[in-house]
């Protein structure tokens, strides 16, 4: 995929829209004091290049994340930023508008690759950080020890997992010391992703319920399988409809509703996209809000 020129990012910068998320991003920064981001980048895209169009005057440095698997063809960075100097300012920044260029650019027909993926605050990297990237994107098959790899970096997957994950797992992940992520959604909205701590989730007994919590590859059940397998089906509806409305929660799950009738080939993708226009509009009509 080629990559985009400076100037296209200098255009995105300039948009209300792109300031309204850069404000969220400084208002999420002040309001908890961070120093530092680590951000995940995946080479995939653009490969190295991508630290070319970042514009920050320097050298940068990244550090690779070890592959999951030789097939899987996963090639994932991260880059420490220090946030407290105007170099690692003009760095976020950057990367935030790339993150949007590339989301305005996701549409359909010209599915468009994602090099900026989760955003860790406080997460400076280390080993014990680069094993738990590893550790994510594994996940054992439905009823045996094979393993599964998971593109869990990317914006359009992570989504989806934050839905469907249920208490155990989203604690698995809080225990590789990831408490929260942050990553820009279908709506160019910088989102988090929060996890609960483990007496949120075992309220008693903390300690013991803890000792007998699986460590990762995840363990999904069918129906988790079912939607990780629809993700390109619901990528597909989700490029559609987000020039006409706001991906919301209850959006989201009718994509999903509509995604497996696809998947069995029982509806085309645009009767599916029809379907949730048509639902979206009689729920307004009768004063639901959505």
């Amino acid at each position: 995929m080629p990559l985009p020129k400076v100037e296209y990012l200098d255009d995105i910068q300039g948009t209300e829209e792109y300031q309204d998320q850069l404000k969220a991003v400084y208002e999420v920064i002040s309001d908890h004091q961070y120093q530092q981001l680590t951000v995940i980048i995946d080479l995939n895209a653009y490969g190295t290049e991508v630290f070319n169009i970042l514009d920050c005057d320097i050298d940068l440095s990244f550090e690779r994340v070890k592959r999951i698997h030789h097939t899987f063809g996963d090639d994932l960075a991260v880059v420490d930023i220090q946030l407290d100097n105007s170099t690692g300012q003009r760095l976020l920044e950057q990367l935030l508008a790339l993150s949007i260029y590339e989301n305005i650019n996701d549409i359909a027909g010209h599915p468009h690759s994602r090099s900026v993926c989760l955003w860790l605050f406080e997460q400076p990297i280390t080993e014990k950080l680069k094993q738990s990237l590893y550790l994510m994107g594994q996940a054992y098959g439905l009823g045996s020890n094979k393993r599964r790899y998971l593109r869990y970096w990317d914006p359009r997957v992570i989504q989806l997992l934050a839905y469907l994950w249920i208490s155990q797992q989203k604690l698995q992940v809080y225990q590789l010391g990831l408490p929260r992520m942050h990553y820009v959604d279908w709506n160019n909205t910088f989102t988090e992703i929060t996890l609960p701590t483990p007496s949120e989730v075992y309220p008693s007994d903390t300690e013991v319920a803890l000792e007998q919590l699986r460590p990762l590859p995840f363990r999904f059940n069918q129906q988790q399988w079912q939607l990780l397998e629809q993700t390109e089906w619901m990528n597909m509806i989700l490029r559609q409809l987000k020039d006409q409305m706001i991906i919301t929660t209850q959006v989201y799950e009718m994509v999903i509703s509509q995604a497996s009738l696809i998947a069995k080939r029982q509806i085309t993708q645009q009767q599916a996209v029809n379907h949730i226009v048509r639902d979206l509009e009689r729920m307004k009509d009768e004063g639901v809000a959505v």
